[in-house]
């Protein structure tokens, strides 16, 4: 079966092939049409207008997507069990999409007990009819508030012990040591898979921009490289054959350099670094940036691209969208007003030259600067209303 599956995928990936509607028989049984998975073609996905987190999928519908204009339908809902009362007649099944209640019927004893004897974070699969909650009863706090599935069956796909670590409702009180250790469950909650899903669309924003708008290139580079020393330490990667080493990038710089002579004139990458460095809390050992190459650009058209990049990868949030163009500042400017060749710029004390103010206060200390290099200057902050 594994063989099949293999050829199956080649096939599909052969540029001589038409991706069809495809039944691949004696596949265990997690399919809503008879003992087959019906794999839909691509018109079928479109033509039935299947949400995007269903379609190839055994499930019906997510969590987080039943309304009352869906009561009547026979639905399959796959997901975690996140709660039961009653003696397992309510349950709340969860996904990455939502929450949906779901209730045991008198007729259907059986599987509310199965419920009550399962730990929460167990996975099941779901077969009911939906249906509108009783008058009172519905839950405004949730998308699916006005609406509960009706099971017809549940199949318990994987239980989960009842002593968890810690509790999906207590994720923001456990300590994060904990959490990382037990990965899996930390990346349940909403907040860490919606910041998943953000990441995933701001590079996309990316790519699009960069490729389909600019026509640039997506060229990944390789992650086993020689030893080329630069600003930190490089991780070495040992090999079988003795005296012999690979060392992890610390950025794509010299395979973009060289794409770039190569004719290759517009270079982008979601790349990733390593830099064996001390633990700061700006120094990570691993991570991702968007690295650019590009022939033929002056410094304005730099500036412009990043200008529009960032534009375009800004999330669709309750922060707005960013204003452009941007605030240029010069070095000059910035070490003048600020200091810091990296300013916040929310600071609105800035640095005030006072030198004429210093030149006769009869301070040895200042005269000798002054006298000594002409660009001498006293810099001072005014802070006004500071009542001292």
């Amino acid at each position: 079966m594994e063989r099949c599956c293999h050829c199956l995928v080649r096939r599909l990936l052969s540029s001589r092939s038409t991706f069809q509607s495809i039944i691949i028989k004696g596949y265990p049984k997690y399919s809503t049409q008879s003992e087959a998975v019906h794999v839909q073609s691509a018109e079928t996905y479109q033509s039935n207008a299947v949400s995007p987190p269903n379609s190839f999928c055994g499930r019906s519908h997510s969590c987080g997507e039943l309304t009352s204009s869906q009561v009547g339908e026979t639905v399959t809902l796959c997901g975690w069990l996140q709660f039961q009362r009653m003696g397992g007649r309510f349950i709340t099944l969860r996904d990455a999409y939502g929450t949906t209640q779901v209730t045991i019927t008198d007729d259907k004893q059986g599987l509310a007990e199965m419920c009550s004897k399962l730990g929460y974070e167990s996975v099941l699969t779901v077969e009911g009819t939906v249906a509108s909650r009783p008058e009172g009863q519905h839950n405004k706090e949730m998308v699916t508030g006005a609406i509960e599935v009706l099971a017809s069956d549940i199949t318990v796909l994987n239980p989960c012990r009842k002593d968890l670590p810690f509790q999906m409702h207590d994720f923001h009180k456990v300590r994060e040591s904990l959490r990382l250790e037990y990965r899996y469950l930390d990346l349940r909650h909403t907040q860490i898979q919606r910041n998943l899903r953000l990441r995933s669309k701001v590079i996309m924003k990316a790519r699009d921009y960069l490729c389909n708008q600019h026509g640039f290139v997506d060229v990944e580079t390789p992650t086993l490289f020689r030893k080329t020393p630069g600003g930190a330490k490089e991780f070495v990667v040992p090999t079988h054959t003795p005296g012999m080493y690979y060392t992890l990038p610390q950025s794509p710089q010299q395979f973009k350099q060289l794409l770039m002579v190569g004719g290759l004139d517009r270079y982008m990458q979601i790349a990733r670094c390593y830099r064996d460095e001390t633990a700061k809390p700006d120094r990570q050992p691993e991570f991702t940036q968007v690295d650019i190459e590009m022939s033929f650009a002056s410094q304005e058209n730099i500036k412009g691209l990043t200008e529009g990049l960032l534009e375009a990868m800004w999330p669709d949030t309750e922060w707005g969208r960013l204003q452009t163009p941007f605030p240029r500042m010069t070095y000059a400017d910035a070490m003048g007003q600020y200091g810091i060749d990296k300013p916040d710029t929310r600071f609105e004390m800035k640095l005030t030259d006072v030198t004429p103010l210093v030149a006769d206060c009869g301070l040895e200390v200042v005269a000798n600067a002054a006298s000594k290099h002409p660009e001498y200057s006293v810099k001072a902050v005014n802070f006004q209303d500071a009542g001292v």
